[in-house]
């Protein structure tokens, strides 16, 4: 595994004095394979995390369930979302549960409370305790609960690594990089999934091709098409009030997705 020192990218100021360093590496890629530019170490092992929601996303659309469960741009904005808990957020969530026939608990992503004070306050005055919904993940996790319903699989334990769900999303996101996920370092993720490794040039190679539908099957296309769509046409729900991802595609109006 590589391991070369990334070189610094930031310098954060305060005054007349750098108070810290970053250091960074970057990735651009075109959907053939081809390497653009590259800053540091881009073939060193990371792990995604939130970054990769667009294209785990695409499964809930490949299978079969955003057409069974008729899943709008919101739905689907929300399956790639690290929202802010939001009232907008966490009641389309409880109504897309409802759609599957399923309780906020059958959400394993845990609760937290939401991200900005102002919504955390409102639910201390109504003496209420946030709920797996307010998760910024449970839109990605009913995603995924969406899936599992559509093809009768068992959905207690969906996050498992070794459930039928997950194995299907690592397939895809490996099956897009070129880069199989099967023997690669793994872990748990914040939210409780599984997550795998994955260098950073293989990672730009899939969103690639997730831009443009490069060396994508006709279903795999107009699957990550429709994901693409959804964060253009609905930027509030991949994040929310305040946050600049959310911001930059509304300026953007749909020029291009930006995820953190």
């Amino acid at each position: 595994i590589s391991m070369r020192l990334n070189p610094v990218l930031v310098e954060a100021t305060r005054g007349d004095m750098v108070e810290s360093l970053h250091r960074g590496a970057i990735a651009v890629v075109q959907a053939n394979g081809q390497t653009i530019l590259t800053v540091g170490d881009t073939h060193r092992l990371v792990y995604p995390r939130s970054a990769i929601k667009p294209l785990q996303a695409i499964y809930a659309v490949e299978s079969g369930a955003a057409e069974a469960f008729n899943l709008t741009d919101v739905e689907l904005a929300l399956a790639c979302a690290s929202h802010n808990g939001e009232p907008k957020h966490v009641s389309r969530v409880r109504a897309w549960l409802t759609r599957l026939g399923l309780a906020e608990e059958a959400l394993e992503c845990g609760a937290h409370a939401p991200r900005r004070e102002a919504d955390w306050a409102a639910l201390v005055e109504e003496k209420l305790s946030p709920g797996p919904a307010h998760n910024n993940c449970s839109g990605k996790h009913c995603g995924f609960l969406s899936s599992a319903r559509h093809l009768g699989l068992a959905t207690e334990g969906y996050i498992l690594k070794e459930h039928p769900i997950q194995q299907a999303v690592l397939g895809l996101i490996g099956e897009m990089a070129d880069f199989s996920l099967d023997d690669t370092p793994s872990g748990i993720d914040g939210c409780g999934i599984p997550v795998a490794g994955i260098p950073l040039e293989s990672l730009a190679t899939a969103f690639a091709r997730f831009a443009t539908g490069t060396r994508l099957d006709a279903k795999r296309q107009a699957a990550a098409q429709r994901i693409y769509q959804a964060m253009a046409r609905e930027p509030f729900m991949v994040a929310g009030s305040e946050r600049w991802c959310t911001r930059a595609m509304q300026a953007g109006n749909g020029a291009f997705i930006v995820k953190t």
